[in-house]
């Protein structure tokens, strides 16, 4: 007969990124559209579960940029709820919209200048961030605006905590700074180098450290998500992050356009056409009408983009990914665990960060336990389970029933628990300082005669 052995925690995933990923799949149904056909000049702005965008009214100025003090209105969808909301009636050339939580961001025309505004979902007030300078591009994370702030070829990049008040110039002294972004402690932004050059800069806000995450021979627009930035190039799709290098994610050059990252997935335009990538399962979808799709964003369920119509008007339109199937896989809370042998994992982790391991399921596995524990029971970490085609758990503290900075959970089925190549990561959701942290697995494998 056979008898238990480990869950072989033996690789250990170069990434180490904040996130969880998902396989994708997009279910028959859909796309819906979410805007009507007008004249939406933005790209889509999203954020957990709503859109901010931005359209042009009235319909006889198709491109504010050409037509001084032409209002806009910023509107925003609720998917959960399915409620679009007009949150700005009157804009004045509101451009570049961004969404985090329960902050939104976008800059807007006004008086001689261009300033940033911020508007919080929970209350419903509007504010504005005014400095001396024209300010454009923000970009927004938790509760940090970063933003570029003067005219071509003498920007530079500044940053404003909301909580503080303070205000921070990151790039001051450069020759002309532009396109940030920002992930909690990350700031990435473009920094010209000479007359026909680019560099893709990253900083660190703790340590101070800056890094050239890669080069670029055209203005570009990076994102940031999951501890990797993305960009397109020459026709290319472009990845990087501090720790791994760079990487290209497309074969052959192409008309790309409008990168963006969420977590493990990537998604751009390519010739009127929305692909996504799955940097996990390293797979890749298209989606959306052939010359007509352009501007994709990101949700927690699925991803929208802007489609335009023969008449040159355009709509929002969201796609779903399909449920992920749970494959008769039950999970139930664990007093103890005591297994004949065990594997076990260890690290530290900062707010923010994650630990990706990979494991190997055999055939035959009927349950698959961990113990999962850190130091400190005010500190929040979760563990996250990814099996093939996209299966997830998620676990934190309460799930087995004791708030003790430690979980003792089984995942078990009768049939058997899917084999192949799963992941798991450990996440710091709510850390004071870096924390210490444990990861035992167990597999068990059903005894036959």
């Amino acid at each position: 007969m056979k008898t238990a052995r480990i869950f072989a925690i033996l690789v250990v995933a170069s990434a180490i990124i904040p996130g969880i990923g998902t396989a994708i799949s997009f279910g028959e149904e859909g796309p819906f559209p979410i805007a009507h056909p007008y004249n939406i000049i933005s790209a889509p702005a999203a954020g957990g579960d709503r859109i901010l965008w931005i359209e042009s009214t009235p319909l006889s100025f198709p491109d504010p940029g050409y037509y001084p003090w032409v209002p806009c209105a910023v509107y925003s969808y609720n998917i959960t709820s399915q409620t679009k909301t007009l949150i700005r009636p009157r804009a004045n050339n509101a451009r570049s919209p961004d969404i985090d939580g329960d902050l939104a961001v976008w800059e807007e025309e006004r008086g001689s200048s261009t300033d940033i505004i911020l508007y919080n979902f929970t209350t419903g007030t509007v504010s504005a961030l005014h400095t001396n300078k024209f300010q454009q591009n923000p970009r927004l994370s938790e509760y940090c605006i970063v933003w570029e702030e003067g005219f071509v070829g003498e920007r530079e990049i500044w940053m404003y905590n909301t909580k503080s008040g303070n205000l921070y110039g990151l790039s001051t002294g450069k020759t002309d700074c532009f396109s940030p972004d920002i992930e909690g402690n990350t700031v990435i932004w473009v920094e010209k180098t000479d007359q026909d050059g680019y560099s893709i800069v990253s900083r660190d806000l703790v340590s101070g450290r800056q890094f050239v995450l890669g080069t670029t021979s055209a203005a570009t627009f990076p994102r940031i998500d999951g501890g990797k930035a993305i960009w397109e190039d020459e026709g290319l799709i472009h990845l990087a992050s501090n720790e791994e290098g760079g990487s290209i994610l497309t074969d052959e050059p192409a008309c790309r356009s409008g990168a963006i990252i969420s977590d493990t997935i990537v998604a751009w335009s390519e010739d009127g056409r929305i692909f996504c990538s799955d940097l996990l399962e390293t797979q890749t979808t298209r989606i959306g009408k052939w010359h007509a799709s352009m501007k994709p964003a990101i949700l927690d369920e699925g991803i929208v983009w802007i489609e335009y119509d023969q008449s040159a008007l355009s709509s929002i339109l969201y796609q779903p990914f399909s449920p992920l199937p749970k494959a008769g896989l039950q999970v139930v809370p664990c007093a103890t665990i005591m297994p004949p042998t065990r594997g076990e994992q260890s690290g530290q982790l900062r707010e923010g960060e994650c630990a990706w391991y990979a494991l190997d399921i055999s055939a035959g596995t009927t349950q698959a336990s961990l113990d999962f524990s850190w130091e400190e029971v005010n500190d929040s970490l979760s563990c996250t389970l990814i099996g093939p085609g996209g299966t997830i758990f998620r676990f934190t503290d309460s799930d087995d029933e004791v708030m003790d900075a430690r979980v003792r959970i089984s995942v078990t089925s009768h049939a058997g628990i899917i084999p192949g190549r799963w992941y798991c990561a450990i996440s710091g959701e709510s850390i004071r300082k870096n924390v210490c942290y444990s990861l035992i697995w167990y597999e068990y494998q059903v005894q036959k005669e």
